[in-house]
Formats: C-alpha cells, structure tokens, sequence
C-alpha cells in the first residue's frame, strides 16, 4: 500500500507539473507551428532561394492557404540576400590551426500588405552556430558544415514564420 500511495503521489505532482508548465504557455521547441494560421498569403524570393523553400514547407504542414500571385494576396513576403559566413572562432596555442569555426546564416525579408504599404523592410534575420573543426577528419567536417547549415535554414525559417505570425495577426 505505501508504494501505491507513493506513485499516486508521484503522478499527482507530474499532472500538477504538466498543467502548471501549460498555464504559463510553455512549448516545446516547435510544437506552435500548429497553431499557425496565416491565409492568403504569397513568399517570394530574391537570391533566399533555401530559406524561402524551408518557410514554404513548414507553412504548407499547417492549415495556411497560399495566394497564388502576389497581386492577389493580403500579404507579400519576400525573402532576399540569404548568405552564409564562415569565421574561425578558436586557434590551438599549440599548433596553431584551427579548432572551432563559427557558421552565420543571414537573410532579409520585407512584409508588405496588400495596399502596398510596408509592415517589415529590410530585417535582417541571423542565425549563428559554432562547430569543432577536426583536421584528421576533414571529409566529416564538410559534411557536418552541410547539416549545421540545413539546421540554420530550418531555424531562420521557424524566425520568419514566427515573426509573420505576429505582425500579420496584429495588423489585422
């Protein structure tokens, strides 16, 4: 009987945990994209060809209705000047070479009613990872850069969608 007590208080405190850390509106990283509802809408692209296919992909798993030209949306996005920067973050006292690189993602974007009148002009958005370089393993190296980069996309994307979420839904 003690350790039936003991589990029921246990689960208790895990449900008491549970509704306490959704009534503060806590989310796991992601899981708002449900929630997304932003209808006739047009993404454009102006050398973010990456991004712009990434926002595509993630709005189009929600219930979001794309126009299908910019005349005939109530918003433009346009996604431009998508870059990545690489820069050495540390050097080995010792050896000299290069131990850690930093891997920056940028990108802008415009927000733009239908009336022509500009919500957003030129945000820069900026997405920054640092990786450990390992010179005995440089074709690993590569690869691993590849899939930071993916990851950069992916969150500089979730930034865009999250950002149009709110502007879009206070501009109404």
């Amino acid at each position: 009987k003690a350790i039936k007590r003991k589990l029921m208080k246990v689960r208790l405190l895990l449900i008491y945990f549970l509704l306490l850390t959704t009534a503060c509106g806590f989310h796991l990283r992601g899981s708002q994209s449900g929630n997304i509802n932003i209808n006739n809408i047009y993404i454009d692209s102006i050398s973010a060809s990456q991004l712009t296919q990434e926002v595509k992909s993630q709005l189009s798993g929600t219930a979001n209705v794309f126009a299908n030209s910019a005349q005939s949306a109530s918003f433009v996005v346009t996604l431009k000047e998508e870059s990545f920067e690489k820069s050495v973050l540390s050097v080995s006292p010792e050896t000299g070479k290069v131990e850690e690189y930093q891997v920056l993602l940028k990108a802008k974007m415009d927000l733009v009613k239908a009336d022509g009148t500009f919500i957003i002009e030129d945000e820069t958005l900026t997405v920054i990872r640092d990786f450990a370089f390992d010179e005995t393993a440089v074709l690993g190296e590569f690869s691993e850069e590849s899939i930071i980069q993916e990851d950069l996309i992916r969150h500089a994307a979730n930034q865009v969608i999250r950002r149009l979420q709110a502007l879009i839904s206070s501009s109404k």
